[in-house]
């Protein structure tokens, strides 16, 4: 058995553990994952920081959903931080003022910075961050708020999804938001959450007394926060009945460019915090810490090995593949085709999951040609970038 044999079946059953992981999970909390928590009268005041650079399209809308919400108006701290924006951000979020909300303007220096700011000014328990292109629904904040009765628990996360859409780019994405909503709950019974989405997550206002503010030269900060936090071995809870809404990216071209800055980030945040990869910091890190670095490694041996097979396997295999696959067929394809089975397996249970978002089948189809090539696009142009040394603003 030479080396690229050898390679290919490491890469099957390092696919199959994971998604296996994953059902494993759904199958074993399969009857409680979308029980909302018991409710409570519990009513403490929360600070919502919203930071804004340029946000005028958003920014009303924004505001006027967290004005809405089912909460006392009295015990809500509305905070918006104009980070040095030259457009009139900072005029719209003036006119909240009789709705609550505080306006600051500051020197642009990053959105870390505009959030440690708000986190200065905010007076409540609970503190929420919010992006200025988001918004809430009626009962985001009750639904969140009993999750923090443990009092371990020191983040919890929304129901993070992008509203239906005619666009195709933004359907996918859709599919995908509602992949990684469902993921990320099924982690959260392992104490594997891996980010506090910056469209809204609520926050014990003493952790940061405790582990420290944002980091303001974070590509990622959000997801840098949540590892914090892990590496304090607090708990971050996962919400799917707390849904909040944002807006993706319109095109391709901004869709690379915010994933590649997702995949740079992501990928300096855990090295930072590879020293997680402990048995005394649990599931999150024996298992989620390494899975990162596995799967970027896993991805990029792949690659090579498409590249390899290319050149090097025969003329009839690559123009007469049919006939071809027919005659190969082997114990590898069978367990490739099972890969494949089982992620299609994992996506419908993501979407099925949320019986109110109708996602049409060709785009459930599309997603899962789309996103592979979405990754080959920003996997390299991450490397590409991090070799350069190329910096980022937001």
């Amino acid at each position: 058995m030479d080396a690229a044999t050898v390679l290919n079946y490491l890469i099957a059953f390092f696919s199959l553990f994971v998604v296996n992981v994953f059902i494993l999970l759904y199958l074993r909390n399969r009857n409680t994952y979308l029980r909302p928590p018991e409710k409570t009268d519990w009513e403490p005041v929360i600070s919502v920081v919203i930071p804004a650079y340029n946000e005028s399209r958003y920014l009303r809308d924004c505001l006027e959903s967290v004005v809405s919400v089912d909460y006392p108006e009295e015990k809500l701290d509305i905070i918006v931080v104009d980070d040095g924006s030259t457009d009139n951000t900072l005029e719209i979020a003036r006119e909240f003022r009789e709705k609550g909300a505080r306006a600051f303007s500051k020197e642009n220096k990053g959105k870390g910075a505009a959030l440690n700011f708000g986190l200065e000014k905010a007076r409540g328990e609970l503190v929420a961050t919010m992006d200025a292109d988001s918004y809430l629904t009626r009962n985001t904040i009750r639904e969140l708020i009993p999750h923090f009765l443990d009092r371990d628990v020191m983040a919890v996360t929304p129901a993070v999804k992008v509203r239906p859409d005619n666009s195709w780019i933004k359907e996918l994405q859709r599919v995908e938001y509602l992949m990684i909503l469902f993921s990320r709950k099924l982690l959260s019974y392992i104490d594997s959450v891996p980010v506090t989405p910056g469209p809204f997550s609520m926050f014990r206002a003493k952790v940061f007394d405790e582990v420290g503010d944002f980091d303001e030269h974070n590509l990622v900060e959000d997801q840098e926060i949540a590892l914090r936090i892990q590496s304090h071995n607090y708990k971050i809870r996962s919400s799917m009945t707390a849904d909040v809404y944002t807006e993706p990216p319109e095109n391709i071209k901004d869709l690379l460019r915010q994933r590649v800055r997702w995949q740079r980030g992501g990928f300096r945040n855990y090295w930072k915090y590879k020293f997680m990869i402990k048995p005394e910091f649990g599931d999150f890190g024996m298992y989620f810490v390494p899975l990162n670095f596995a799967t970027i490694t896993a991805f990029f041996l792949l690659i090579g090995l498409m590249l390899y097979s290319t050149f090097t396997t025969p003329y009839y295999v690559q123009y007469i593949w049919l006939d071809a696959f027919g005659m190969s067929m082997g114990f590898f394809t069978f367990v490739g085709a099972f890969v494949i089975l089982a992620s299609l397996l994992f996506l419908y249970l993501s979407v099925k999951s949320f019986r109110d978002e109708k996602v049409k089948l060709r785009y459930l189809l599309s997603f899962m040609v789309f996103y592979w090539y979405l990754m080959i696009g920003y996997n390299f142009l991450f490397v590409w970038k991090e070799l350069k040394k190329e910096g980022f603003s937001w």
